[in-house]
């Protein structure tokens, strides 16, 4: 949108757009106010809580971590994580969004989930293959484990601080879990996820979970105990309704390249999701992962309009 491009030029770049509460509750707000959107998400970066337990982070144009996570002794150094202390900044920016976004519209918070923040702390920077992170979870599961128990402590934490400074709910953001093989992605994604997600149920607000290209495994993934499950357009929404119990209720899945053709395209695959949920209680219209660079923000406003008549 131009207002973002606008806002992040002023604030002097993403890394500050992020850490400037101000900044960042007015990207969320100008999100909400010019799609028109049922819910909010706070402006963030999954990465923030690595960089706040000791990893050097810059943004070139993704997130990178000058002294990545390989050994035991890497481990052993990562700091503590007070969230109100570290990651105060995401607090103040929720408080500063809730005290002025419309009572009607939810705000969601997120986090990454334990697996795709030690992924990214791991690898040092964005990856097609994540080699280095696999390479320990397969050639070095003690030191994969240690790890994960530091960050899933930081991400529970992480969660609950954003949940008690005003979001209605969080996401626990997986994205890179489907990178790993059937055994590890159960051992150091499920596992650490479902710990994390039976600490939140406490808070009593409702947890989303989404992982990407998890369709082969969307059986155990009921088992993690979201309330909520994202699901990628890798598989369709029909398949995702058919092997999830009622009780969890569905988001999704429009591949979000489908925002580079014409309105009329995206009404048409919109209206087709829909029409696939009909009957089911618990769903929520969204893309199968984020907003792409350089979308067309009127196929945006699209989505929300085609959406609205459809349940009209």
């Amino acid at each position: 949108m131009p207002e973002y491009q606008a806002l992040r030029a002023k604030a002097g770049g993403f890394y500050e757009l992020c850490v400037k509460p101000e900044y960042a509750a007015q990207a969320t707000l100008d999100a909400a106010r010019i799609l028109g959107t049922d819910a909010a998400i706070i402006f963030s970066d999954i990465t923030l809580p690595g960089e706040a337990m000791g990893l050097p982070l810059t943004f070139d144009p993704g997130p990178k971590f000058k002294s990545p996570v390989r050994t035991a002794a890497d481990v052993a150094r990562l700091r503590d994580v007070s969230p109100e202390r570290d990651l105060g900044y995401v607090l103040e920016a929720i408080r500063l969004t809730r005290a002025q976004l419309d009572p009607a519209v939810a705000l969601i918070g997120f986090v990454g989930a334990p697996f795709t923040l030690a992924a990214y702390m791991i690898e040092g920077d964005p990856s097609k293959t994540w080699r280095e992170a696999k390479r320990l979870a397969y050639g070095d599961p003690k030191t994969m484990h240690a790890l994960l128990e530091r960050v899933s402590d930081v991400v529970l934490a992480h969660c609950k601080a954003q949940l008690a400074a005003g979001c209605d709910t969080v996401q626990l953001f997986d994205t890179s879990a489907g990178v790993l093989a059937a055994p590890e992605l159960s051992t150091f994604a499920f596992a650490y996820a479902r710990r994390v997600i039976a600490a939140l149920k406490e808070t009593g607000a409702p947890v989303i979970y989404f992982a990407r290209d998890v369709g082969a495994h969307l059986e155990e993934v009921a088992t993690l105990g979201a309330d909520v499950v994202g699901i990628d357009w890798t598989i369709s929404m029909t398949e995702a309704r058919r092997r999830l119990p009622k009780v969890t209720a569905l988001m999704g899945n429009l591949d979000p390249t489908t925002l580079f053709t014409t309105p009329e395209v995206v009404r048409s695959r919109v209206q087709s999701i829909i029409a696939e949920m009909r009957g089911r209680n618990g769903f929520v219209f969204n893309l199968g992962h984020g907003v792409l660079p350089e979308t067309p923000v009127e196929n945006v406003k699209a989505i929300i309009a085609a959406v609205r008549d459809s349940v009209a």
